[in-house]
């Protein structure tokens, strides 16, 4: 009997009710995708629901062929358009995205629908490439719960209340094995990959000029969050190193890769670059330990606090002190890394020649004023240095977020002389270039430095975070000099966020920011929490790697382990005891199932019951009157209980007469029970 009500139900055609059920499917998960698919896509669903919805009121033909063709043709176009080809990952999610919407053109019966929805849990499971925030997360369990309630509809459930509480049940059955699945089973590595998009987390590039960090204060970013094991650092030695630029053309700053200083060197690329999970060119003892919980980005590069000595995996350590990954991030990870917080204490194999290089007869008057400071310092490089840091603490020099611009060959000189107002590039470019201008080996650094810290100890660092310094080699070692400390310490001390904000360019590039409340205390507050739970989310959950499992793992052996020597040291009557309790459990579990089969397989005595309860209300049933006609006799004039009274009546015959299988037996037995409580519930109080 089952597998014909299955054809049938497969070859009835869908009701506008359906339909809507579906689309409303479509929306929900197309949501998930659309803060980073261009929202056109929403017109295409909209688009391909208008036409469904106008068939079925027969004020349109059905799409035929060549109308999908056209349509498919035309998302495909648009996505090629949109992202100059087909081949990277946010075009395949958009072929993906199109090809669901416009599944619903050709969908008219009940198993066209069950596609739809199939497809729509895969579509579902792709959000998760472009985010895995706990705001995805539960968005997504939203849309889940919606694809499997239509899935209960499409089976031939009852819409409405009914469906939601299978659809749920079900989640529920599934949660148990979807967390042991999460705790227990490895992670494994993709079977392929896509190509990802061109796409930078923090903001920063392979070369600066005056002014492009300034850029980045227009934005609140997340570049990563980071929490230390043991001490933390004070805000002054906050200064998290990403890269160095040593090539200077008079205009830019620019990095040169570990294996062009090798060529353009002639040495081996090993003396610039080794993987390994420790520092092959310092050995110190590290004082600080950081967890890195990074964002994706296209690029390898890692933040380290000062000079990186050691990680939790192996990674690539520059001979200038840096540290790469071994492949970009294509989504956020944990990174575990210890550090000097001070710059390198060793030599640059590129040598001090190269980070004495400038362009010839450039910025003449900034070379007057390097040998004039010079001379007066008797030629010491440390009291040279201070005397330079001293007149950028002088006025007219200023810290601006809206420097003057500046352009020409002798763009230093402009801004020594001249303009004298700018960014951290700023006096990062100018002092580097003015140690040079004297012979002493001079590099710039950029990264982050400070750092929001959170009440749970964790910081975060956003774009505006940027920051630009110089090494300066001296008496062996690179020393950490910044120019900001000099003309505006508040900016070390205080952090980007406080000294930054009375900007009118500050964070002008996200005016939704929650940050522009963070002097209203509960909004302040509530972002805060907001920001705890995803950290916690995203440290525990999404990072969640095989290290935790292992240590999870062990600690559950090492309990079991534990209980089990507990249990072997009882006496005999502990032993029995335990057995008597067990044995209690037992029967008492045994009891309970008894009484749930009564109460849902005595469905004849629960309808006497019912029956006995509308007799003391006057409406017994007559001289052979069976039950199920009584309840239909009395349906009409039940008011809000009329519907449940006819189910009842026909759920109470198809027990008593038709041959049904053992599944929809329990479920018809279920049913019968929750219907007769809400009889009682929607019966008028007044009759």
């Amino acid at each position: 009997m089952s597998a014909p009500s299955a054809l049938l139900a497969d070859g009835r055609s869908l009701s506008a009710r359906l339909l809507v059920q579906l689309f409303i499917g479509q929306c929900l998960v197309l949501a998930l995708h659309l803060p980073f698919m261009p929202p056109w896509l929403l017109g295409v669903a909209l688009a391909a629901a208008g036409w469904r919805f106008l068939q079925l009121r027969r004020r349109l033909p059905r799409a035929g062929v060549v109308l999908r063709l056209t349509a498919v043709v035309g998302v495909l176009g648009g996505l090629w358009l949109q992202y100059g080809g087909l081949m990277g990952m946010q075009a395949l999610m958009g072929v993906l995205l199109g090809i669901y919407l416009l599944k619903l053109l050709e969908t008219h019966d009940r198993r066209d629908g069950r596609v739809v929805v199939i497809i729509g849990f895969v579509t579902l499971t792709a959000a998760f490439l472009h985010d895995q925030s706990l705001l995805m997360s539960g968005a997504a369990l939203l849309a889940a719960a919606w694809l499997l309630q239509s899935l209960v509809v499409l089976a031939g459930g009852r819409a409405g209340r009914d469906a939601w509480r299978e659809a749920l049940w079900l989640l529920a059955l599934s949660a148990p094995l979807m967390v042991l699945l999460f705790v227990v089973v490895p992670r494994i590595g993709p079977l392929w990959t896509l190509p990802q998009a061109d796409q930078a987390a923090t903001g920063l590039s392979d070369e600066i000029a005056p002014g492009d960090i300034a850029q980045l204060s227009r934005s609140d970013a997340r570049a990563f969050r980071a929490r230390f094991d043991g001490a933390e650092p004070s805000p002054a030695e906050r200064y998290w190193r990403v890269y160095t630029l040593s090539q200077f053309d008079g205009e830019r700053w620019t990095r040169l890769r570990p294996e062009q200083h090798a060529a353009s060197a002639n040495q081996p690329v090993s003396r610039f670059v080794q993987e390994a999970d420790r520092s092959p060119f310092d050995d110190r003892t590290p004082r600080y330990v950081a967890e890195l919980l990074l964002e994706p980005d296209s690029r390898p590069w890692r933040p380290s606090l000062g000079t990186p000595l050691a990680s939790d995996a192996r990674q690539r350590y520059l001979a200038d002190g840096t540290l790469e990954g071994l492949v970009p991030l294509s989504s956020r990870g944990l990174l575990q890394v210890a550090s000097s917080a001070a710059a390198p204490s060793y030599p640059d194999p590129a040598g001090p020649a190269w980070h004495r290089l400038l362009p010839q007869d450039a910025n003449p008057r900034s070379r007057d004023l390097a040998e004039r400071l010079w001379h007066e310092a008797e030629g010491d490089p440390r009291r040279y240095l201070t005397a330079l840091m001293a007149r950028f603490g002088e006025a007219p020099f200023r810290y601006t977020l809206s420097p003057p611009t500046l352009s020409g060959r002798d763009r230093i000189d402009d801004f020594l002389f001249d303009t004298r107002a700018g960014y951290c590039t700023h006096y990062a470019s100018a002092a580097a270039v003015m140690a040079r201008m004297v012979g002493i080996p001079a590099r710039v650094v950029v990264g982050f430095q400070g750092g929001e810290r959170h009440p749970d100890g964790h910081f975060t660092l956003r774009d505006y975070d940027a920051h630009a310094w110089i090494e300066v080699w001296l008496e062996g070692a690179w020393e950490r000099l910044d120019p900001t400390a000099a003309i505006a310490p508040e900016r070390i001390e205080q952090g980007a966020e406080a000294f930054l904000g009375g900007s009118d360019d500050f964070l002008a590039d996200a005016p939704f920011s929650p940050l522009r409340l963070r002097e209203l205390g509960w909004a302040n507050r509530l972002r805060l929490g907001v920001e705890r739970a995803e950290y916690r989310w995203q440290r525990g959950v999404i990072g969640y790697q095989r290290e935790r499992r292992e240590a999870l793992l062990a600690g559950v052996t090492e309990r079991l382990a534990t209980l089990w020597s507990r249990l072997g040291q009882l006496t005999l009557g502990d032993a029995l005891r335990l057995v008597a309790a067990a044995a209690g459990l037992l029967l008492l579990g045994w009891l309970g199932r008894t009484w749930r089969v009564r109460r849902a397989g005595g469905e004849g005595h629960q309808v006497r019951r019912l029956q006995t309860w509308l007799e003391r209300r006057g409406h017994g049933p007559l001289g052979g009157e069976s039950p199920a006609a009584h309840l239909r006799r009395l349906a009409p004039s039940a008011g809000p209980a009329q519907g449940v009274l006819e189910g009842v009546a026909k759920d109470l015959e198809r027990l008593l007469y038709a041959p049904l299988s053992e599944a929809e037996r329990r479920l018809r037995r279920r049913r019968l029970v929750r219907q007769l409580t809400e009889i009682k519930r929607r019966w008028p109080r007044r009759r």
